[in-house]
Parts: structure tokens; sequence; C-alpha cells
């Protein structure tokens, strides 16, 4: 379906380019125009995000307190499964969100409630790249509502990440915070 509506697109670009001289004129100008589009340019990529907001509140609380204490906060989204976000940077851009048959390219530190980095592609100094269906549900959903260029905190519940089994250092019942910027998107074939 993907390569269909490529080629579509492809089509309708290039017999467009015949009465636009700016316009792509070949798929492969096609497929580079898109990426540029869905990508966050290079004057706009974080260098460090770790001075987005580290009070995480009381963190003494059970994680369903203080998921309810931190969902009152005014810069605070909550969405219906649970995850929490805030809005560090807002993009610019204005295309369309990751759709889960898309990969995603993103920086990132993953904390635990204490503040301590757990994992970060800042710290092994290059973004890391995914399909956005393949990774925990907090990010699926998160990542998902993210415009390339933005900038945000995710509060993601145990329940949203790696549940009562965790995963290698992540204890079960762990909830998480992540900082992220996306850095663009593209389609998989």
């Amino acid at each position: 379906m993907n390569k269909l509506l490529l080629a579509g697109l492809s089509v309708a670009l290039i017999t467009l380019g015949a009465c636009n001289n700016n316009a792509p004129s070949t798929e492969a100008e096609y497929i580079e125009a898109l990426a540029k589009y869905r990508s966050c340019p290079t004057a706009s990529v974080l260098k460090d995000i770790t001075s987005f907001s580290s009070d995480f509140g009381d963190t003494s609380l059970g994680q369903a307190e203080w998921f309810e204490a931190n969902g009152k906060r005014k810069d605070v989204v909550t969405t219906a499964s649970g995850l929490q976000y805030s809005v560090n940077k807002a993009s610019k851009i204005k295309t369309n969100v990751p759709q889960l048959s898309e990969s995603v390219r993103v920086n990132y530190h993953g904390l635990f409630f204490s503040g301590d980095i757990f994992d970060s592609s800042f710290d092994r100094g290059e973004d890391i790249s995914f399909p956005l269906d393949k990774v925990i549900r907090g990010w699926t959903e998160g990542v998902g509502l993210m415009r390339p260029c933005d900038a945000w905190t995710f509060y993601i519940p145990s329940s949203l990440a790696y549940g009562v089994n965790g995963k290698g250092s992540i204890p079960g019942n762990t909830p998480l915070i992540f900082h992220v910027q996306l850095l663009g998107t593209s389609v998989n074939f």
C-alpha cells in the first residue's frame, strides 16, 4: 500500500513538475523532498535536553498518587491511557504526526523518578531510529502525537512501560520519565 501511495504521489509530483520548475522531477527527488519535509532541520536539533524539567514532584508517593498529582500541573497533559506529557519545545513544522507504520528518529534521556538516567542517546552520541509500533506503549502513543522538532517530556506509568516484569536494569512496576526530541519520520517499505 505504501509503495502504491508513493508511486501515485511521485507521478502526481512529476506531472506537476512540468508546470513548476521547483517541483521534484523524479521519484528519488520526491523521496528526498519528502524526507526534508518530515525531518527536523539540523539547526533545530537540540544538543542536549537534560535542562528540561527535572522537578518530578514528590516521588515518595505511590505510583497512582504521583500520577494523579502530576496530572494536576498546568503544563502536563494526561491522555485517556494514562500517559502524561509536557511540551518543552513546540515545533514550527506543520507536517502530519508519525503513523504506526512509520519509523521515527529521536534523541532522548530515559530517567527513573530518582532523576538517575538509565539510558540516553545523547550519552551515546547518536540518535536512534525505530519502527513506531515496536516500542513500549507509552513511547508509541507519545511519539505518535509529536511533530518533527518537538521536544517533550513523557511521564509513563509502568503499565505503559515494561509492566510487572521489567526489562534489563528496569525493575517491574517502574514508571519512567523520558525527555524526547523527535528528529524525523520515514515510511517503512
